[in-house]
């Protein structure tokens, strides 16, 4: 199984970058314009994208195929954004990272959003005909602009048409559960730096804070995705991370 990993910049300490569910590595170039002075790494998550697909996706298969994408490489900061968050976390209790930025992280959910969410892996995938429309569908996922180049990363050509690119049995999985969570905190060592944004409809930083156990850093204006709505302080908030 492939990861799609790709790198920038030569000098300075290493950021591995995680996207979330249904998105691609493509939705933080906004961040990595403002990352002078870092090594990046990016990565589309198994099941999404430019990667390969998994036989299950919980959190430690995620983090042990990033893991294995990354080899030996020192990372000295893990940055995930909601999915990518959690498989940053795990990373952090499982291999030798040197700190994490947890960003819009969910750790609460209702039983109506859990069956929600089971019932979306066992929808069929479905197919579009036209090209820019597959494109929109992945711009109204991810949060990607619908004029962003990036677009093509989360959407593949089919016989019928174009679908999207993620397997759509990443939902088969139940999330981690608050005392999974709590679990995993306790054991990370590392530095932990939580964010969220302020208009984020499903993200309550209380929660966030609550469950963790940490300070919530709230990104003014900012919804779902603060790399995409203010891609310079959180491109600030990982300079400062991982500067230590």
């Amino acid at each position: 199984m492939t990861v799609h990993v790709e790198r920038g910049g030569d000098s300075g300490p290493t950021v591995l970058l995680l996207h979330g569910s249904g998105a691609t590595g493509a939705v933080w170039a906004p961040v990595l314009d403002r990352l002078d002075g870092l090594r990046r790494l990016t990565v589309d998550l198994p099941g999404h994208g430019r990667s390969g697909w998994l036989p299950s996706y919980h959190h430690r298969d995620y983090a042990t195929a990033v893991a294995d994408a990354v080899g030996d490489t020192e990372i000295d900061l893990v940055v995930g954004h909601s999915l990518g968050a959690l498989v940053a976390l795990t990373l952090a209790d499982s291999t030798a990272v040197g700190a994490v930025a947890a960003i819009a992280m969910k750790v609460r959910w209702t039983p109506e959003q859990l069956t929600r969410r089971a019932a979306t892996a066992d929808r069929p995938q479905r197919t579009l005909r036209d090209r820019d429309d597959a494109l929109r569908l992945f711009a109204k996922i991810s949060g990607l602009p619908e004029d962003s180049p990036g677009l093509a990363t989360g959407i593949r050509q089919t016989a019928d048409g174009y679908c999207l690119a993620a397997d759509p049995h990443l939902t088969a999985d139940p999330p981690a559960t608050e005392d999974e969570l709590a679990a995993v905190m306790s054991r990370v060592t590392v530095p932990v730096r939580l964010a969220c944004g302020e208009a984020d409809p499903g993200i309550d930083p209380a929660d966030m804070a609550a469950v963790l156990g940490r300070d919530v850093e709230v990104i003014a204006g900012a919804g779902h995705h603060p790399h995409l709505d203010d891609p310079a302080r959180v491109a600030a908030l990982i300079t400062t991370a991982a500067r230590g």
